[in-house]
């Protein structure tokens, strides 16, 4: 059916000058049109739904990153205040195990080489 023809036809049936034929025909155009439109509403709110879906996903994904971020940084910051004083502890003490004379030293280096030499050899047997 023509345009022309659908907006004569709902001229004679809002005038009342329709026919029974012609007030069936537009009936059954309406419903037509009605359908049409309740399809094209459905798929504009799946498309709604799909992108606050995706826009949700998004917003999350950034707020767990961040969130994440600064939970490692705050670990981070306390580990190392807490942790401080191991921190200068080693750094200001002194090397207890050296050797004034430099042959001791040798030995003792020596004597450590071969007792892990021996432990190896014992693994690999």
């Amino acid at each position: 059916m023509d345009t022309n023809n659908i907006d004569q036809l709902l001229q004679r049936v809002a005038q009342g000058n329709a026919t029974e034929e012609q007030m069936a025909q537009a009936e059954a155009r309406l419903e037509q049109m009605e359908k049409r439109l309740e399809r094209q509403i459905d798929g504009w709110n799946t498309v709604e739904r799909s992108t606050n879906r995706q826009a949700r996903t998004t917003t999350l994904r950034w707020i767990a990153g961040v969130a994440a971020s600064l939970l490692l940084l705050v670990s981070i910051a306390l580990i190392a205040n807490n942790d401080s004083s191991l921190f200068t502890q080693h750094a200001s003490t002194p090397a207890t195990d050296t050797f004034d004379n430099p042959e001791d030293a040798a030995a003792e280096t020596q004597r450590a080489l071969l007792k892990f030499s021996e432990a190896i050899n014992k693994a690999i047997k």
